[in-house]
């Protein structure tokens, strides 16, 4: 027996908000007993909860109807912080996405008009109170969470705010004391951790090339239009000789604010490359035995379709997860959690850091694949 939800309805205040709500929620997230949006729902007039359909396709496209101004809550590479636009910039209507992250990409890659909105973001400034699920890195926090804090900063003068956040901090600590109810009667068991998986054998790859890759919005994509965006930089190391090659790719113009964000200026993509003489460049470099690493499953992706069909590409992310039997947390803590130093490598924007970090931990990979293999 699992443990069921409790009802806070009682507990949950009236906050009226000048700034609009849609909550696009995927549909298996609905039924789900610990789900915040529902919260939201009841405790903001304004807020809306709005559930596409899952089609025979398995399609979950919906049209809304947004305001001219409105915003999406996603923490794409070059969103926004929502708390550094002016007032007078500032989105009458935010849109945000219910469900788990890979549930909440689905949505964002089956519904191309919220691709076209402004994208912003959050910088929050405590984990997530959300204890009962976790979520897939340390700065995510939950719909309910996300929404509060940017009413915050787009309407600091409204009242109920916290009231709010107590009732949703008051449900989680009902719902984990339930837990352990459950749990000293015996009737619910959680799951035991697996042990450590083995880390590919493509680590040890003869030229083996560490990469990091940079991208725009994707509805600015001129090579195909999905969740990937459009590669403007690539950047990879040679982990045998410690040759670098740093190619930027002139097929999009992005915003002049993303380009400073990532480190880049026009002068940069006026010199770039096309993807097919980067595909050219990047074959040459790497040599004949052709295996990638990348930190994020989606640079993988991207060094996928930048490589010949026989190449191997490995997620340093989930290699070092699967290590240690855990969902990891950004490149940045990973190397603190293991005491890693990165050199600094030569190429251009925060590329460099990025890179050297992913450098560090594919070297420390290496290392641990083959404490494993002599140990059998």
């Amino acid at each position: 027996m699992r443990p069921e939800a409790m009802c806070f309805c009682a507990h949950v205040p009236q906050i009226a908000t000048r700034t609009r709500l849609l909550i696009l929620q995927h549909p298996r997230e609905r039924l789900h007993p610990f789900g915040t949006a529902r919260m939201v729902a009841m405790a903001l007039p304004n807020a809306r909860i709005v559930v596409p359909e899952i089609r025979l396709s398995g399609a979950l496209s919906t049209a809304l109807d947004v305001p001219a101004d409105a915003a999406v809550l996603f923490p794409h590479a070059a969103a926004i912080d929502l708390a550094t636009l002016p007032a007078a910039e500032r989105p009458s209507a935010l849109v945000a996405l219910d469900g788990t992250w890979s549930q909440a990409r689905s949505l964002y890659r089956q519904n191309p008009w919220l691709q076209g909105l402004r994208h912003v973001r959050l910088h929050p400034e405590a984990p997530s109170e959300y204890r009962i699920r976790r979520e897939p890195r340390a700065d995510y926090v939950s719909t309910l969470e996300a929404i509060l804090a940017a009413l915050r900063i787009l309407e600091p003068e409204t009242a109920g705010l916290e009231g709010l956040r107590a009732a949703f901090a008051a449900m989680i600590d009902r719902q984990l004391e339930r837990l352990d109810e459950v749990d000293r009667h015996g009737r619910y068991r959680r799951q035991r951790q697996s042990e450590s998986q083995r880390i590919p054998a493509a680590i040890d790859a003869p030229h083996l090339v560490v990469a990091y890759a940079e991208t725009a919005l994707p509805d600015r994509d001129a090579q195909g239009g999905d969740d990937l965006g459009a590669l403007l930089q690539w950047v990879g190391v040679r982990r045998d000789t410690g040759a670098v090659l740093d190619l930027v790719v002139n097929a999009v113009a992005p915003a002049a604010r993303h380009l400073q964000h990532i480190g880049l200026c026009a002068d940069d993509l006026a010199h770039g490359v096309s993807l097919e003489q980067a595909r050219a460049q990047i074959a040459a470099f790497a040599g004949p035995t052709l295996a990638v690493a990348a930190w994020s499953p989606a640079a993988v992706r991207w060094n996928a379709r930048l490589l010949p069909p026989a190449s191997a590409a490995l997620s340093l992310k989930v290699a070092y997860s699967n290590l240690r039997n855990l969902r990891a947390p950004e490149l940045d803590a990973v190397l603190a959690a293991e005491g890693l130093a990165a050199a600094p490598l030569a190429c251009r924007g925060r590329a460099s850091a990025r890179l050297s970090n992913a450098l560090a931990l594919a070297d420390w990979l290496r290392s641990q694949r083959h404490a494993q293999r002599q140990g059998g």
